[in-house]
């Protein structure tokens, strides 16, 4: 008897856990704004090729949707907030924690926003697109200006070390 009885209240937990949703978190973006207001919330806009993407987990076994892609752009055209002719942005490396999918070689319309210490990232909710698909913003934004600065920048020493202290544990 009491076997059914634990039988019963077993099966009556697993079935609730069946019914009740799981909690699931997941990038969610408010309704984007025209390209015009997001120019005025943004820190940076700008048009560049993706030349590099770094991703200092890339050989670890465990990942996270949440771990940080840094990703070396050459700019082409500014709208706001640069001068140099090459920038670092930030991003995760999905898009479930809002990570935005950047491709080597690709060209994008790119909306920055400058966090607390000075990096620029770039987030799935902003307006960023690849520049082929960016028409409507660009007839919105107008032209843009040449980067004033010609600079070449690097991965920060800081990331790499890291790579390399991970792989040598």
């Amino acid at each position: 008897m009491k076997k059914w009885k634990l039988l019963s209240l077993f099966s009556a937990f697993l079935f609730l856990f069946m019914i009740i949703p799981a909690v699931i978190f997941a990038c969610d973006c408010a309704i984007s704004e025209s390209p015009t207001e997001e120019l005025e919330r943004v820190s940076s806009v700008f048009s560049g090729k993706v030349i590099e993407i770094y991703d200092k987990n890339s050989s670890n076994p465990i990942q996270s949707t949440a771990d940080e892609l840094v990703i070396k752009i050459e700019v082409d055209q500014i709208w706001k907030g640069l001068e140099q002719s090459e920038v670092l942005v930030y991003t995760e490396r999905d898009s479930a924690s809002c990570g935005y999918p950047f491709s080597e070689g690709k060209e994008y319309l790119i909306y920055a926003v400058e966090d607390q210490d000075g990096d620029m990232r770039v987030s799935l909710c902003s307006r960023t697109a690849e520049l082929k698909d960016a028409t409507l913003d660009l007839e919105e934004l107008g032209e843009g200006i040449a980067p004033t600065e010609e600079v070449k920048v690097d991965i920060p020493k800081s990331v790499v070390a890291e790579k390399y202290f991970l792989l040598l544990l």
